[in-house]
Parts: structure tokens; C-alpha cells; sequence
């Protein structure tokens, strides 16, 4: 009497990673691109965030903070630092230092921005320096490696807010309104 083994053949072991390799060569972009667009919302939410805490620690302490965003590799990103720009509270590890974020947080996210710095008043929480210049907004534009954009805004008052370029592409599964 011949007995009946359990269990796979080869032929049946072989086709089925075959159709594993297809469906996964499939998702890999689109899992890939996924990736790329979280990263490039967290830093447009870091972006965002250290805009929040310049203006709220500038009414909260009754002093001028400061913003400033660095695009260059590893650096101090973002950075907040009370009692204004020149003091350079962050670089020389004073209690001054607010907020720091580096870019390496944030692989593959290239920042570009039309103004160097944001200084917040104390008492109206407005962007002194864009009063001076007669300025009514500041962009932050965020770049993924892939080519999608979100930009992070802030008006004259003081408001942060991210959005999606009209021209950007791939960022219309994260949510953002346009610009």
C-alpha cells in the first residue's frame, strides 16, 4: 500500500514565489512613494510646529523669539531661540534654546525658504520682521526625493499653515488643502 505524503511540491513552491516576487515588484513604488510622503508631512509638521512655539513662547515669556530655518545637511533645522535672532541661544547650548530639530530627522526632504528668519513679537505674537518689510507671508517649501511639495506658511500674524503647491504632485493622499 503506497502512502500519501503531505505538503508542497516544488512546482507548486516555485509558482507561488514567483507570484510573491510579481505582487511585490508591483507595491514597491507605491509603498516607496508612501514612505517619501510621511516623511516630507513630518517635517512639514515639525516645519509648522516650531512656528507655534516661537509665537507662543514669545507672549508666554513677554520677550521677541526667534525662527530660523537652515536647509543645510544636518543642521540645526529649525531653530527657536528667545530674547531675538542674535542670540544664538541654540548654538552655544544656553536655557535660551526653545526648539531644535535637525534635517537628518528627516531624510530625502530638501527645505527652501523666501525669508532667513521670523521674529515674534511679545506682545501681538505678529512676525516683526515681516512688518518691516512690508511682507505679508513667508514660505517654507519641503521637497521629497521624489519631486512632491508641501509648502508651510506663515502670515503676518503669526498663523502657520501647510499646503500642497497647485503645481506639486504625489501629495494629494496626504491631505493638505492647496496653496
Amino acid at each position: 500500500m503506497r502512502r500519501q505524503s503531505s505538503g508542497f511540491t516544488l512546482v507548486e513552491l516555485i509558482i507561488t514565489i514567483s507570484v510573491m516576487a510579481i505582487l511585490a515588484g508591483i507595491a514597491a513604488p507605491s509603498f516607496l512613494q508612501s514612505i517619501d510622503n510621511r516623511r516630507l508631512s513630518g517635517a512639514a509638521e515639525a516645519v509648522k510646529n516650531g512656528m507655534h512655539v516661537g509665537r507662543s513662547q514669545a507672549f508666554q515669556r513677554s520677550i521677541e523669539t526667534c525662527l530660523r530655518i537652515d536647509g543645510a545637511a544636518d543642521s540645526q533645522w529649525i531653530v527657536v531661540e528667545a530674547g531675538g535672532c542674535a542670540s544664538n541661544a541654540c548654538a552655544n547650548g544656553t536655557d535660551d534654546c526653545l526648539m531644535q530639530t535637525r534635517s537628518s530627522e528627516f531624510p530625502g526632504v530638501a527645505t527652501g525658504t523666501d525669508f532667513s528668519e521670523a521674529r515674534f513679537d511679545p506682545v501681538r505674537g505678529t512676525v516683526q520682521n515681516f512688518l518691516d518689510d512690508n511682507a505679508a507671508l513667508g514660505t517654507v517649501e519641503l521637497t521629497s526625493s521624489r519631486g512632491s511639495r508641501l509648502d508651510v506658511q506663515l502670515n503676518l500674524m503669526g498663523r502657520a499653515r501647510i499646503c500642497a503647491p497647485s503645481d506639486a504632485q504625489g501629495v494629494g493622499s496626504l491631505g493638505y488643502g492647496a496653496c
